[in-house]
C-alpha cells in the first residue's frame, strides 16, 4: 500500500538511508541493512578522531601533541568539553539512527495504518494537515541545511584566529577542519587534510540531519494520530445526536471500534519508539550541560548550532507527545459534553464505558522511566543545569 503520509520526510530519510525506497517499507531485504550498515561505519570518522583527539588533549599539555604526556590538560579545558560535546552527540545519533532502523518494519506499519482509511474513513481534516506537515518538513529540513552549512563554513571562518592561537601557544592543531582531531601520522598537508574535510561533512550531514528528519517522523506519525482522535471525537458527537435508535447504536459501536483502533496504533508507537526516544534521556541532559560549560567559556557555532538542532529535535517530539495525551484525554470530555443523557439507559452504559476507558492516556514513552511531554523538557534542561554547574565548579 502506498503510504499518503510523511511524503516528504521520508523521502529525505531515504537519501539517507535510513528508510527503504518506495514500496518496500514492509518487506526492505536483507540489502536495505547491509547498505545501512556499511554507511554507518563509513561515517565513524569524527567518532573515532575525536576520541584520539580527547584522549592526547587530557593526556598532554597541549590539546594536540602527537606524543602524550601524563600530565592533565587543564589550561583550556573547554577544548575538552568540546571533545565531549561532538562524542555524545555522534555516539547519540548513531544510537538513534541505528535504533531507528532496527524497528523501520513495525515502524512502517503503523505509518501504513495511519494511510488506510478504509474502516473508518478519511478524517474531514486530513487533507489540511498533512499539507501543513508536509510545508513544515520542507521547512524543518532547509533550518537543519542552514545550520549544518553554518557548521561547515566555521573552519574557514577560524583559519586565521586558529592559526595565530597555533603560533602563540604553540600548539599543533589542524585548521580548518570542522571537528578537531588527531592522527598518528601528519594529515595537516595536501591533500589528506582536504578528504578528511570532505569526510567529516559527509558524516554529520547524514548522521546529524539523518537523526533530525527522524524525530520529525515521530512527530509527524503522532499528529496523523491526533488526527483521528480528532475525526473520532466529531463521530462520536454525530452519533449521540441520530434520532434513530438503530443507527445510533451501530454508529457508537463503530465509535468503539475506532476508539480501540486508535489505543492499538497509540501501544504501538509507543512499543517501537521508546527504544529510539530513551536517546533523550541518556544523552541530552549530559550534552545540553557541556555546551551550556561551552558556551560560558568560548564561542563555538558548532555548539550553538548543534544545540539548537537537538533541542528542537527535543521539543517537537516532546509536544506532540503531549498534544496525543492530551487530546485522548479529551475524548471522555467530549462524550461526557454531548447529550447522551438524553437516550436509552443501554445507549448510556455504553458511552460510560467510552468515558472510562478514556481515562488511560496514549503515552509514548521515551525509554522505562519518562514519556514524551512538557514535563520532560523541563526535567532535560534541570539536568543538564545540574551538569553545567558542576563542570564550571570542578575545571576552575
Amino acid at each position: 500500500m502506498t503510504l499518503v503520509i510523511l511524503g516528504e520526510t521520508l523521502s529525505y530519510l531515504r537519501i539517507n538511508g535510513i528508510w527503504p525506497k518506495s514500496g518496500h517499507e514492509l518487506n526492505p531485504g536483507k540489502w536495505f541493512y547491509i547498505k545501512f550498515i556499511l554507511l554507518l561505519t563509513s561515517q565513524s570518522v569524527i567518532l573515532i578522531g575525536s576520541s584520539a583527539h580527547l584522549v592526547v588533549s587530557v593526556q598532554s599539555k597541549s590539546p594536540s601533541t602527537a606524543t602524550p604526556k601524563n600530565t592533565l590538560f587543564l589550561d583550556d579545558s573547554s577544548n575538552i568539553f568540546l571533545d565531549l560535546v561532538i562524542l555524545i552527540g555522534e555516539v547519540g545519533v548513531f544510537y538513534f539512527n541505528a535504533t531507528y532502523v532496527r524497528y523501520e518494519e513495525p515502524i512502517a506499519k503503523i505509518f501504513t495504518h495511519l494511510s488506510n482509511f478504509n474502516k473508518f474513513g478519511k478524517p474531514p481534516n486530513f487533507a489540511q494537515r498533512n499539507k501543513k506537515l508536509m510545508f513544515w518538513s520542507r521547512l524543518y529540513k532547509t533550518y537543519i541545511d542552514a545550520a549544518l552549512v553554518s557548521i561547515y563554513l566555521e573552519p574557514f571562518i577560524k583559519l586565521k584566529s586558529c592559526e595565530r592561537e597555533n603560533l602563540k601557544r604553540k600548539f599543533k592543531e589542524i585548521c580548518g577542519l570542522v571537528v578537531a582531531t588527531w592522527a598518528p601520522f601528519d594529515i595537516s598537508v595536501f591533500p589528506f587534510k582536504q578528504i578528511l574535510y570532505v569526510w567529516q561533512v559527509y558524516t554529520l550531514m547524514f548522521t546529524l540531519k539523518g537523526a533530525a528528519l527522524i524525530s520529525f517522523s515521530i512527530m509527524e506519525s503522532m499528529e496523523h494520530l491526533v488526527v483521528r482522535i480528532q475525526h473520532l471525537k466529531t463521530m462520536l458527537l454525530e452519533t449521540v445526536e441520530t434520532e434513530d435508535a438503530k443507527l445510533r447504536v451501530e454508529r457508537l459501536l463503530k465509535c468503539v471500534e475506532y476508539h480501540n483502533d486508535i489505543f492499538g496504533v497509540g501501544q504501538e508507537m509507543d512499543k517501537n519508539f521508546a527504544n529510539c526516544l530513551f536517546l533523550h534521556v541518556l544523552f541530552s541532559g549530559a550534552l545540553f550541560g557541556c555546551i551550556g560549560y561551552i558556551v560560558m567559556e568560548t564561542f563555538s557555532l558548532l555548539s550553538y548550532s548543534l544545540f539548537l538542532g537537538w533541542v528542537l529535535s527535543l521539543i517537537i517530539v516532546s509536544v506532540s507527545g503531549q498534544h496525543v495525551m492530551d487530546e485522548g484525554l479529551s475524548v471522555g470530555d467530549t462524550a461526557y459534553n454531548s447529550k447522551w443523557y438524553d437516550r436509552n439507559a443501554s445507549f448510556q452504559r455504553n458511552i460510560v464505558l467510552i468515558i472510562i476507558r478514556s481515562q488511560r492516556p496514549i503515552l509514548i514513552h521515551a525509554g522505562p522511566f519518562s514519556y514524551l511531554s512538557h514535563v520532560i523538557v523541563l526535567t532535560i534542561f534541570k539536568t543538564a543545569y545540574t551538569y553545567m554547574t558542576m563542570l564550571n565548579a570542578t575545571s576552575k
